[in-house]
């Protein structure tokens, strides 16, 4: 009789649930470091506890560590009655200035 291979019974544990669960949590990891460039890791914990008749329970835990992409920050300035926004309360305005980003961009061509 020739040994069970891990893979093999790593397909029967939980009915094959925790293969599933690994193969979609593996992908959510390489997925999330391939967008972030950012290191995950994935770990399995198998634990067999013997019975008293011969039998093993075993349990199992699935750890990942699924890299984020980085949040940016805001800056605000605080007003002297402690509210925050977005523009500096102290900046003078100047009139006369346009916003150059609310205008339609122009289509570029090729030479």
């Amino acid at each position: 009789m020739s040994n069970k291979t891990f893979g093999e019974v790593l397909q029967d544990l939980r009915y094959g649930t925790l293969h599933d669960e690994l193969t979609e949590k593996m992908q959510e990891v390489v997925n999330a470091c391939i967008n972030t460039g950012k290191v995950g890791s994935l770990t399995l914990q198998i634990k067999l506890k013997p019975g008293k008749s011969g039998e093993l329970e075993i349990t199992d835990a699935i750890k990942s560590t699924v890299p984020e992409l980085e949040k940016g920050g805001s800056i605000m300035w605080a007003t002297p009655e402690g509210n925050l926004q977005r523009e500096d309360p102290r900046q003078m305005t100047i009139e006369g200035l346009k916003s150059i980003g609310s205008e339609k961009p122009q289509t570029l061509k090729t030479v």
